[in-house]
């Protein structure tokens, strides 16, 4: 052999046995007809292996945690279900819920079995795919809808082999074709995302993993800090079994929650977004060079322009709402049909005046707001403007992850589980935007979003410190969230639901309506209303919907109660046909405003 095939040769020994072709050629530089030649020789071998895509590169393993006592009676009351039972693993933010699921898993995997775990949002994924890789290596799969086809071609292939695996994945994920499966998890189950409403038909991820944990002889466990009230008071009932982890993995405490009224802010001169005890307290975590989270509900840079000549406000011409400002591009979007025109020329279209405003508070203006009050603070967005690209979730996460950013500022996606032990700071900007919204649940929405951020904080070894800024300091969902107490806010909910005999005591239907021509969609929902009147149906409305006209469509709507152990389908079937050129939407158990 010449010298360069020589040390070839000794190259693929230090790489290991065996090595990808690709990473040969890259590692040493060489060409395919140099492999060739040494091929022919007989000194190496080059043979094909199939790889599906998704898999991982080797990750350093894991070894199972030695569970608290709390965590050891969970595994226990999972071990102990039968097939077809559900139960709800209530756990405070940051107390082991997922050592718990991997330990529940683990014996199943042994003995042939397989396993679903659903999280609520695409960004989730990776880093608790990454926590079960390391425990289970070669062993999960993810599936979700940024998968290309071809990774989801792979997935399904990989799954029809019938081994013992762990599938991980959103709200879709509840219908892969998993054999031999042996248990559900549903990790955040009081998460909205879990609800299919549109396109049709519409179904609730939780209501299709309870059929399927029926169908497959497998238990069903619910997991969340902030349970749904309907999982909550089907636990305390009897109907699912109840485990309890009340406290922090390492004894640490939940994170300190102080309230900081934004009227007092105004009255005192401080228009910024950011509170001054806010402000004191990212100053010193940059100093003490630990890391925290931002939390606002609204992505862009301004919720709105508004002409103050005529009182006009840019509004979407497809939808009834105000476009939202975006700084990046200069554009102003419509975040519900996706509308975008450049934003204002000098001069109002309406009245010719010069006098725009710009109003509101998105992610952007914020980011650009500590970007100036905070040179040297290392920052970073994570909402749907800056995660649309595939693996961006990873990247964002992963660099927060290793230190490069100091400061993550981001949306709901935020508040969905992450695990992010270096955070020691928490900033809640606006809290009033998830209290005053029509909806019935927008109170347990509001707390679950509130008390799932602030748990973000302090999971490490530091202590953790929440800011929470609002105009109603005295609020009873604010002062249930700063006291990280969920029975306080679910006791008294849950009589008031009670004697209005709203979800959990009853059921809802909403039947929607829209169409090009708003005379025909209101006149197509008084007519079933009258209809269901006529049954001696209690209804609600019909009224607008939360936004009347999207993408040229108007939108009413009603609302359909019924007893709890009512079906509606013999009454659905009934209703009668109406205009070709009106759509009806049919959406049972609806869990958000349409």
């Amino acid at each position: 052999a010449t010298p360069r095939q020589q040390s070839l040769l000794q190259s693929l020994q230090h790489l290991g046995s065996e090595v990808t072709l690709a990473d040969f050629l890259n590692k040493t530089q060489t060409t395919r007809a140099t492999v060739q030649r040494l091929q022919a020789n007989g000194w190496l071998a080059v043979h094909q292996r199939e790889v599906l895509r998704g898999q991982e590169s080797a990750l350093p393993p894991d070894q199972p945690k030695l569970l608290t006592p709390d965590q050891a009676q969970a595994l226990g009351q999972i071990q102990a279900l039968s097939a077809g039972e559900t139960l709800l693993l209530w756990g405070v933010t940051g107390s082991g819920k997922t050592e718990v699921y991997l330990q529940a898993i683990q014996p199943l995997l042994t003995a042939g079995k397989s396993a679903l775990v659903l999280v609520p949002e695409i960004g989730l994924t990776p880093q608790l795919t990454e926590r079960f890789q390391r425990r289970f290596p070669g062993q999960v799969w993810v599936y979700h809808s940024a998968l290309s086809q071809g990774e989801r071609y792979d997935c399904w292939r990989q799954m029809l082999t019938g081994g013992p695996q762990v599938v991980i994945g959103t709200r879709s994920a509840v219908f892969v074709p998993l054999p031999k499966l042996g248990l559900i998890i549903l990790d955040e189950e009081h998460d909205a995302s879990y609800k299919q409403d549109r396109p049709a038909p519409s179904y609730h991820a939780r209501t299709v993993a309870q059929w399927r944990s029926v169908a497959e002889s497998c238990p069903l466990v619910l997991g969340s800090a902030t349970p749904d009230l309907e999982s909550y008071q089907a636990a305390t009932d009897g109907t699912y079994t109840l485990a309890q982890l009340p406290v922090r993995v390492g004894g640490a405490g939940l994170p300190t929650v102080m309230l900081v009224d934004l009227r007092e802010e105004l009255a005192e001169g401080n228009y910024s977004p950011l509170s001054r005890t806010l402000q004191r307290e990212i100053q010193q975590m940059m100093e003490r060079k630990e890391q925290g989270i931002l939390f606002l509900n609204r992505r862009g840079f301004h919720t709105f322009i508004l002409c103050r000549g005529c009182g006009e406000v840019l509004t979407c011409p497809n939808c009834t709402v105000s476009l939202t400002y975006h700084l990046s591009d200069r554009f102003l979007r419509c975040h519900h049909c996706h509308y975008r025109r450049p934003e204002p020329e000098q001069t109002c279209p309406q009245c010719g005046s010069t006098h725009y405003k710009f109003f509101g508070t998105g992610t952007q203006r914020i980011e650009t707001a500590v970007q100036e009050r905070f040179p040297g603070l290392r920052v970073a967005r994570f909402d749907r403007d800056t995660t649309q690209r595939k693996g961006s979730h990873r990247e964002i996460l992963d660099q927060f992850g290793r230190g490069e950013t100091d400061l993550l500022i981001g949306t709901q996606m935020l508040t969905k589980g992450l695990d992010l032990p270096r955070v020691t700071l928490v900033g809640i900007l606006a809290a009033d935007s998830l209290l005053n919204m029509p909806d019935f649940r927008c109170t347990e929405r509001a707390f679950q979003l509130l008390t799932q951020v602030a748990g973000r904080g302090g999971r490490g070894d530091q202590p953790g410190r929440v800011i929470l800024q609002t105009y109603n300091p005295t609020h009873a969902v604010v002062e249930a969230a700063r006291t990280h107490d969920f029975l306080q806010f679910a006791e008294p909910e849950l009589i008031a639901r009670r004697a209005q005999g709203f979800p959990p005591f009853g059921r809802l239907v909403r039947l929607g309506w829209q169409g090009p021509v708003e005379e025909l969609v209101l006149i197509a929902a008084q007519t079933v209303a009258r209809y269901l009147q006529e049954h001696e149906q209690e209804i609600l409305g019909p009224a607008p919907a939360l936004i009347p006209k999207v993408r040229l469509a108007y939108r009413w709507q009603l609302l359909w109660k019924l007893p709890l152990m009512a079906e509606p389908q013999h009454l659905l079937q009934a209703l009668m046909k109406i205009d070709n050129s009106i759509f009806c939407h049919v959406d049972i158990d609806p869990i958000q405003a349409w």
